[in-house]
């Protein structure tokens, strides 16, 4: 019975990238648990190998129906390269709020010197402060123009995702969305006489607060009226985000199709590979996580279970490589980079 349970489950969760969350938000659930409902399908076809061989196709066909999701959560070879490109880099970095009962302000510090660091020519920032950035760096003694990465400035008016850039910024937008403080500021930025649309990027978040989390914990076969209103609770706040997210996608999508330039989007989308969302918004676009990444791709640290949920995606103009995933604690996610090269320079190359 639980095989059946478990097949049918990762059969809902391929379903999920297809149909609306509006429609049928408990997809998106499936979606959400495609890792969990793949594990245990697995484990399923060792018990059945061992014990009764013949069942393993229940489980085994299951898995290589959505064979190709399985590339957008892991990649066994990265692609790498010397050569010079656009290098960049997406990081939500929590509003600088680091571990607990860390200091903001020397978080900000560490955030910034990892930065210097990487030294990529395109920064985007989620949930930041472009304000803490300056206020360590003139704690220094240094004005902000000696900061490679304060070169061009993009800021939302109302505070989140910063995008920073080595090359100018010709044009600048801001997309805010009804009754959330999530947001896209879209860039103009000219590179070497061509230009590219970025779109800085951060889907509707789950509003999960530590006390949510704390009564998912607590969870237990005891109390069983308490379970269901926490339960419940969940279920209301996932429905709400998952709907959300999906009005958001559609949107930024519409935009992004009738974009003049090429593309690129970073940013965290609040979702996994296999949501309704990701699959829209990435339409037509390449993954630098599946171009170039190797390695489990969790991006999120937090105290919910780890997953993929931040981004560089791309028009097929260009090639990735050399994608990171930088395992440093300074916020609820890591960090992502890649370097993108146009795909005009690697025709002909083996």
């Amino acid at each position: 019975m639980l095989n059946l349970i478990l097949v049918g489950g990762i059969l809902l969760a391929y379903s999920s990238v297809y149909i609306s969350p509006a429609s049928f938000w408990l997809l998106s659930f499936f979606g959400l648990s495609y890792p969990f409902l793949l594990l245990g399908n697995l484990a399923f076809i060792l018990l059945w190998l061992f014990f009764k061989p013949r069942y393993i196709l229940l489980s085994l066909i299951a898995v290589l129906i959505g064979y190709g999701h399985f590339s957008d959560y892991v990649q066994f070879k990265g692609k790498k390269t010397e050569e010079k490109g656009i290098t960049v880099t997406s990081f939500n970095t929590r509003n600088f709020i680091g571990g607990q009962n860390a200091d903001r302000l020397q978080n900000a510090k560490d955030i910034y010197e990892y930065l210097q660091k990487k030294n990529t020519a395109i920064i985007c920032l989620q949930e930041s402060s472009f304000d803490r950035l300056k206020k360590y760096h003139r704690a220094k003694g240094n004005s902000t123009k000696d900061a490679p990465f304060f070169k061009y400035i993009h800021t939302s008016r109302s505070g989140g995702p910063i995008t920073f850039s080595s090359y100018p910024i010709i044009n600048k937008q801001q997309l805010t969305f009804e009754k959330s403080s999530n947001m896209v500021i879209i860039s103009d930025i000219v590179i070497n006489s061509d230009t590219i649309r970025l779109f800085n990027t951060h889907l509707q978040s789950y509003k999960f607060t530590d006390q949510d989390i704390s009564s998912l914990d607590s969870i237990t076969f005891n109390l069983q009226e308490e379970n269901y209103k926490v339960m419940r609770y969940t279920g209301s706040k996932l429905k709400r985000a998952f709907i959300q997210r999906t009005e958001q996608a559609e949107i930024l999508a519409g935009i992004i199709e009738k974009s003049p330039y090429k593309i690129l989007i970073c940013g965290d989308f609040n979702d996994t590979p296999l949501s309704y969302s990701y699959h829209t918004v990435s339409k037509g676009l390449k993954d630098a996580f599946v171009e170039s990444g190797s390695g489990i791709g969790n991006t999120y640290l937090g105290d919910l279970p780890s997953l993929r949920i931040d981004y560089i995606l791309h028009s097929p103009d260009f090639e990735s490589f050399n994608f990171e995933i930088d395992k440093v604690q300074l916020s609820d996610h890591y960090p992502i980079s890649c370097t993108l090269i146009p795909a005009s320079k690697n025709k002909g190359k083996k």
